[in-house]
């Protein structure tokens, strides 16, 4: 009967002191996603105190928008388009000529076949 008592006390007593150590961990954890989280918030907070400075103002309005001061000269460079189709078929015609043998080639310039009809 006393061995019963005591493995019920021994029960008793193992699980709060198992599950106070996880809450121990998951107290540890948290404070450590919170010291994160503090730390990219002052992040956060000097990127929104440097968005109301007048240089940072200026540099946007240049960079997003294209804005010159008065005097100065704005350029824009407009990129060339490219049709695919084109640049598509100026590659497969230099992997054609490649994968002809120099044999098959010269036969080709002998007969005429290496020229292309461009329309």
């Amino acid at each position: 009967m006393s061995l019963l008592v005591i493995a019920g006390f021994a029960a008793t007593g193992v699980l709060p002191v198992r599950e106070y150590l996880e809450r121990g961990a998951r107290v540890d954890a948290a404070q450590a996603e919170l010291d994160q989280l503090t730390a990219e918030n002052a992040l956060l907070e000097s990127d929104i105190a440097a968005l109301y400075t007048e240089q940072e103002v200026e540099r946007l309005a240049r960079e997003q928008y294209g804005f010159v001061r008065e005097g100065e000269i704005g350029y824009v460079v407009i990129p060339n388009e490219i049709d695919e189709t084109e640049t598509e078929v100026a590659a497969a015609v230099p992997s054609q000529v490649e994968d002809r043998s120099f044999f098959q080639r010269v036969w080709d310039f002998v007969t005429g076949n290496d020229q292309t009809n461009d329309g």
